[in-house]
């Protein structure tokens, strides 16, 4: 803190005389020595003081209340950045996870054998079926909700085209997680056909933003979840 006595002798008429005056008005507490203040002193707040609205040097001092009403209109703004940007890391890393899921679950169709697929029992106790819990193990090992996934009964076989979906929302998920497997997907080229196996995972992401928002906007349409689609591909080997 700089002295009354340390300053040059010409700055004290344009700085102190400012200085004290601002602190008469604005000051609520005796914190500046008798010494500054010569005799005078600061007045105490009662019920009929006037607030610190005071000028100093022509520039208006910040109210407390307005100082407050700036912090109360901004908070929910910077708590909407911070978890939406914590929603797209989020997302971002779960992609990842799940793009890996489908990459080693069509790894592993196309090393499988396609002799079962004629079975109608193949989605639930079958090649296709040993797929669904494959993905449903490589979620869980990587810290994802299988949603119910593993040991579930396709929603949707389809023997005739070698495809099989199951859909399952259990587990606490927001919406359903849909995985479908395409054994013998055919790809023409060059006048060849060859024979592909198909994953696709559609899984189910939970916005945290949507709850602030509902708090901040009740009127808001901000779906509480989205789905997340990965698809992989490989080569029949067999």
């Amino acid at each position: 803190m700089v002295e009354a006595d340390s300053l040059p002798r010409g700055l004290k008429r344009f700085v102190l005389s400012p200085f004290i005056a601002a602190l008469k008005r604005c000051s609520t507490q005796r914190l500046v020595p008798k010494a500054l203040l010569g005799k005078e002193q600061i007045p105490s707040v009662g019920r009929n003081a006037k607030p610190c609205g005071c000028v100093f040097r022509g520039r208006i001092c910040a109210e407390g209340g307005a100082t407050l009403a700036e912090f109360a209109f901004t908070l929910p703004i910077l708590v909407l950045i911070l978890y939406g940007i914590f929603d797209f890391g989020s997302a971002l890393v779960l992609k990842q996870k799940l793009e890996h899921v489908a990459y080693e679950a069509a790894r592993t169709a196309a090393s499988q054998s396609t002799d079962d697929l004629s079975n109608p029992v193949v989605g639930t106790a079958g090649s296709v079926a040993d797929l669904r819990d494959t993905v449903a193990q490589n979620l869980q090992n990587a810290g994802v909700n299988d949603c119910g996934l593993l040991g579930a009964a396709p929603s949707l076989p389809n023997p005739a085209t070698s495809t099989w979906t199951y859909s399952v929302s259990g587990g606490g998920c927001p919406a359903p997680l849909v995985l479908t497997i395409r054994r013998q997907n055919v790809l023409t080229v060059g006048g060849v056909s060859v024979l592909f196996s198909w994953v696709t995972l559609q899984y189910p992401f939970q916005y945290h933003v949507a709850g602030i928002l509902r708090v901040v906007a009740p009127a808001s349409t901000f779906p509480a979840s989205a789905s997340l689609v990965v698809n992989a591909s490989m080569k029949n080997l067999m």
